[in-house]
C-alpha cells in the first residue's frame, strides 16, 4: 500500500497530464460527431437542391420548349382543339 502511495506522489504530474489529455480526447470525439452530423445535413441539403434544380429545369424546358444539345423537340398537336400545340416532349438523338 505504501508503494502505491509513493508512486502516486511521484507521478502526480503525469496523472494530471493523462487526465487533461483524456478530457481533450473526449472533446475531440464530440467535435468529430458534430462534424459528422453537419456532413449528413449538408448532404441532405445537396440532394434536395439537386432534385429541386432538376424539377425547375424540367418545368422551364417544358414551358419555353427548350432542349438540350443532342435532343430534338417533338410537338404533338391535339386534333380536338384548334388552339396551339398542347404537349411538348424532348427526345434524345440516338
Amino acid at each position: 500500500m505504501l508503494g502505491v502511495l509513493v508512486w502516486l506522489i511521484l507521478n502526480v504530474g503525469n496523472l494530471r497530464q493523462f487526465i487533461a489529455v483524456y478530457r481533450q480526447r473526449d472533446l475531440q470525439r464530440d467535435n468529430v460527431e458534430a462534424v459528422k452530423e453537419q456532413i449528413k445535413e449538408l448532404e441532405n441539403q445537396q440532394r434536395s437542391l439537386e432534385m429541386g434544380m432538376f424539377e425547375n429545369e424540367k418545368s422551364v424546358r417544358e414551358a419555353y420548349r427548350l432542349v438540350r444539345p443532342g435532343e430534338k423537340l417533338i410537338l404533338i398537336k391535339d386534333e380536338e382543339t384548334s388552339g396551339p400545340t398542347r404537349n411538348v416532349a424532348a427526345a434524345k438523338n440516338h
